[in-house]
């Protein structure tokens, strides 16, 4: 959520009162720092996570509900792995890969890339 929120707040020129909110609402959280720490993870570690919340979706959906969340944020992550793979956020295995410490770098090249 946080990689689709934070984006689409930076696409609007809104992510300063998205991150107002955020701290008034979870005020011992970095969100800066947070949301960078976000991004590293997903775009390293994207496509094992979105297999884990895929059988995290199937379980959802064998207790009898529709696994909404589950399959959205699977789909998401899987997404960002994609990018990752194609060499959005840099080389992967080296010390630049996926490590800035602002967030809206990496969300602007993804909103870069979907502009295109």
């Amino acid at each position: 959520m946080v990689i689709e929120s934070f984006t689409t707040a930076r696409a609007y020129g809104v992510e300063d009162a998205v991150l107002a909110s955020l701290a008034e609402t979870f005020p011992a959280i970095n969100w800066e720092k947070q949301g960078a720490y976000f991004f590293q993870r997903v775009i390293e570690h994207g496509r094992r996570r979105a297999e884990e919340v895929r059988e995290v979706a199937e379980t959802v959906r064998e207790a009898g509900l529709m696994p909404w969340s589950a399959q959205g944020t699977a789909e998401r992550q899987a997404w960002v792995a994609d990018l990752a793979d194609e060499g959005l956020f840099g080389t992967r295995g080296t010390k630049e890969f996926a490590r800035s410490a602002d967030w809206r770098t990496e969300a602007d090249r993804i909103l870069a890339k979907i502009r295109r």
